[in-house]
């Protein structure tokens, strides 16, 4: 078998003694924590792979997993984010009751402090890492595969996760939304993408195109902005937008908020909405039911995401095997913005 090393030292990881198994990089730690916990078969290959790959144990990390702590910190890329608040409040839904309390930390849409920010996190004796809507680079990644700690990425689910990952899939989402719009008789969408992290953004790309193509469509009306996903972003671009694509029939926006930014730009400009542009977004949060005309959007399930998350820490900490993969259903709701139902 090759031996798989760390980049950086040419040391090997609980990651790489995991991959080598095939088992899951919780399921190579409990077996170090709680052998009992695990099958001796596997335990025999994680011996294994240890003595192939000349694993050494971080004795600081174990410790702190090992640990009695009843803290949970929470990664968020902002404060701001949305959906951070819905899924922050579930998550302590489920896990107060058990005792564990919540730290969230704002990472600020930067992946430059990332490793000073997780290893000040390790040093509280963290019970358990959550990343929500937020990506880690490679030396963070490595950081937290190797704790030994229970991690739950939520927000756009896929398979790189350190951990575990839970959320939705954004090319799923917006195919759907395309599909409706299209049968609706719209012709010329727009997508306009404001800050997210790459995991999200890809998907979103993804799901563009490949439902743009689906119907003959063509993708290249897209305008992504590093601007954070607020209503001065929806309203400052929508100018530009109109005067580079004046044909846009239909603008997508990635976030509740933008779009009530365009539509409040749209309302400043004598726009009629929708006649001469409807507006759709992808999150489906309580502004989009009650902004004028009322939006139609995606509902993202961040409530049921947190409150999953939390079980599935639970059932983590007790040492469970779990699914690593965590797919969660979207709901269309069709709404004025985008004509009468």
């Amino acid at each position: 078998m090759a031996e798989k090393r760390r980049r950086s030292t040419g040391k090997s990881t609980l990651a790489d003694v995991a991959r080598l198994v095939g088992v899951s990089t919780m399921t190579a730690s409990r077996a170090l924590r709680m052998p009992e916990k695990v099958s001796s078969d596997i335990r025999e290959k994680i011996d294994a792979a240890i003595a192939e790959l000349g694993y050494v144990p971080n004795v600081q990390a174990r410790n702190l997993a090992s640990a009695s702590s009843k803290l949970i910190a929470m990664v968020v890329p902002s404060f701001a984010t949305p959906g951070c608040a819905a899924v922050s409040e579930a998550l302590q839904e489920i896990l107060r009751p058990q005792g564990y309390n919540m730290m969230l930390a704002e990472a600020r849409h930067s992946a430059a402090g990332e490793n000073d920010l997780i290893e000040m996190l390790l040093s509280y004796n963290p019970a358990a890492m959550v990343h929500f809507n937020f990506d880690n680079v490679e030396t963070a990644h490595r950081l937290l595969s190797n704790s030994g700690l229970p991690v739950m990425d939520i927000g756009g689910v896929h398979h790189d996760s350190a951990g575990i990952s839970i959320g939705v899939d954004y090319a799923k989402a917006i195919r759907q939304l395309i599909q409706a719009l299209v049968e609706k008789g719209f012709r010329h969408p727009g997508l306009l993408c404001t800050q997210t992290s790459n995991t999200i953004f890809a998907q979103l790309l993804n799901g563009w195109h490949s439902g743009m193509l689906a119907h003959n469509l063509s993708p290249h009306r897209v305008v992504t902005s590093p601007q954070p996903p607020g209503f001065a972003t929806g309203h400052a671009l929508l100018a530009d937008i109109r005067l580079t694509w004046p044909e846009i029939d239909v603008l997508i926006c990635t976030t509740d908020e933008v779009a009530c930014g365009a539509i409040m730009a749209c309302h400043a400009a004598g726009i009629d909405i929708p006649s001469q542009l409807a507006v759709a977004s992808i999150g489906g949060g309580h502004l989009s039911a009650v902004c004028s005309p009322p939006l139609t959007t995606v509902t993202l399930p961040y409530a049921e995401m947190g409150r999953l998350a939390g079980k599935r820490l639970l059932a983590a900490l007790q040492g469970e095997d779990l699914p690593v993969w965590n797919e969660l259903p979207v709901e269309l709701k069709l709404r004025a913005s985008t004509g009468k139902l």
